[in-house]
């Protein structure tokens, strides 16, 4: 009751802000906030019926299902710039459908609606999983009862919906916030967002990464509009997260959704997505890099050829040798301290109390933050500080983007880490505990050691996480350490040619594999140990 009434009060001090922020600001600062939210609520348009369709086919049994389902789960990895490398390549301008279309150099669908179907698309897998997550969490008895004495139709309308609407506000808020803090698609298209605006801002100084400043008349909002959606996740996650905890321990855990037989309609559904979310814009990539042109006869002619896709992957492997390092290295740092971390954060919030709240709330604060807010904060702070070894850090070794890639990342990966602490049996910890073994020793042998496989699943998972980070490690980059994203972003500028779509597809297979291998390593040991203690 008190966790209830705290989070009410919560979320109205979380309305109170987000109003104070808008109508303190002046006309350019709204126009900012409006263009922001615009675009969320635009790819939370594309991403809510693709994410409710995923959902529903996820749920059915078959290997459409399964492929829909491994397919939605490798999505989640994906970074930004690649989404946008894949859709640029049949729209931008250098696009095949913008070339059959005869406007070369004219992207065929403007820059707002472009970002709003990108973003969408690549949210609508983070709802999929809000909407898979939360139909497992039990209820379908409600349903299941109602349907004994009225029609589908109004049990549809009277106790789905009323069980799934917290659901659709968090995806909204997510698909909102996930806009708000990303710059590769905003910044292709030159869309004045939040995040565009700060990153405007230090990119036209000229600066340093120690010097970085944001314009002014753009800061004020920035940091008010970003406390606000800090305050707001915050209060939505706690209800959730409290709500979720609660659940698992009265309800016995997760159940398993995968029940019934996909039907015909499923089975299309199932299909039409797999075309739309997958095939094509693979297909797209994998086009553009087999695209040439050369002289017949003395005159320019346009071909396809996989010989020319194969050159272009291997061209830009030798192009792309040192970015792939630097991102190697900053992205396993980042995911050791991130796994570090969350593991002990776990242990310490096994039960309700200070640990768990401070573990949601740094979940929710590091979520909300801008990427290139974030970066131009630890910039600041640490040109603030007059200390010739912080600077040494800063200026020559990767600690800097390691510091801000962590912090972007902490959400993803300290998220995996505790649900797959929580799947540790009560009943083997309490049984440690009598044994006379102490907290940190049941934890250790329970908890650490007899889950070092998944705990590697984990940790393979946010490596690829923070493997395509770009907003907020790009302003604190030290000179001559230039990573995969950075300088992918740089090359879309001019569209997507050969060498673009080469690096797309290395990039794809190098996130997707890693990911892939590290989910299906802690979903084994996940079977293994239901079997174990069944």
């Amino acid at each position: 009751m008190i966790r209830r009434v705290f989070s009410v009060v919560f979320c109205l001090a979380a309305l109170f802000g987000v109003c104070l922020a808008f109508f303190s600001s002046g006309p350019t600062e709204r126009l900012l906030a409006i263009r922001t939210f615009g675009l969320g609520v635009c790819s939370f348009g594309v991403a809510l019926p693709f994410g409710i369709l995923t959902a529903w086919v996820c749920m059915g049994r078959g290997w459409v299902s399964t492929i829909v389902l491994l397919g939605t789960v490798a999505s989640l990895f994906i970074p930004m710039f690649i989404h946008v490398s894949a859709w640029d390549a049949a729209f931008g301008k250098l696009g095949w459908l913008t070339a059959v279309q005869g406007q070369i150099l004219v992207p065929l669908i403007p820059g707002w609606w472009a970002a709003s179907w990108i973003h969408g698309l690549a949210a609508s897998t983070q709802v999929a999983i809000i909407f898979l997550v939360g139909l497992a969490m039990g209820g379908r008895i409600f349903e299941e009862q109602a349907l004994l004495d009225t029609s589908s139709l109004r049990v549809f309308w009277r106790v789905t919906i009323v069980r799934l609407w917290p659901l659709g506000v968090l995806a909204f808020l997510w698909v909102v916030v996930s806009c708000s803090r990303e710059i590769a698609v905003t910044d292709l298209y030159q869309i004045g967002t939040l995040a565009e605006q700060i990153y405007l801002g230090y990119s036209l100084t000229g600066s340093s990464a120690g010097g970085a400043e944001i314009e002014s008349g753009i800061g004020g909002v920035s940091y008010g509009l970003t406390l606000s959606l800090m305050v707001i996740l915050v209060a939505l996650s706690m209800i959730i997260f409290f709500s979720v905890t609660q659940m698992e321990y009265q309800g016995g855990g997760i159940q398993a959704v995968r029940t019934e037989r996909s039907g015909f309609l499923k089975n299309l559904t199932g299909v039409g997505l797999i075309v739309v979310t997958f095939l094509i814009p693979i297909g797209n990539v994998i086009l553009r890099a087999c695209f040439y042109v050369r002289p017949v006869e003395g005159v320019p002619t346009q071909g396809y050829s996989v010989v020319q896709c194969i050159s272009a992957i291997r061209k830009a492997c030798f192009d792309y040798q040192d970015e792939f390092i630097w991102s190697a290295i900053i992205g396993m740092t980042s995911a050791s301290i991130i796994l570090f971390l969350a593991t002990w954060g776990s242990v310490m919030g096994r039960r309700f109390g200070w640990a768990q709240v401070l573990f949601v709330v740094t979940l929710a604060g590091s979520f909300a933050l801008p990427g290139p807010l974030l970066g131009t904060a630890i910039a600041s702070v640490i040109g603030s500080v007059d200390a010739e070894w912080l600077v040494w850090l800063f200026n020559y070794t990767v600690f800097a983007p390691v510091l801000a890639n962590f912090i972007f990342c902490w959400p993803l990966g300290a998220l995996v880490v505790w649900f797959v602490f929580r799947k540790i049996p009560e009943d083997a910890l309490e049984s440690a505990r009598v044994e006379g073994a102490g907290k940190f020793t049941r934890y250790l042998s329970l908890g650490i050691r007899a889950n070092w496989l998944p705990l590697l699943g984990c940790w393979m998972i946010t490596f690829a996480c923070c493997f395509g980070e770009l907003s907020a490690s790009q302003i604190v980059r030290p000179a001559g350490m230039d990573t995969v994203p950075r300088k992918m972003l740089g090359d879309l500028h001019a569209g997507v040619n050969e060498l673009t779509a080469g690096i797309t597809i290395v990039t794809v297979f190098v996130i997707v594999g890693i990911s892939a291998a590290g989910w299906w390593v802690v979903n084994i040991n996940h079977r293994l140990s239901e079997r174990k203690y069944s």
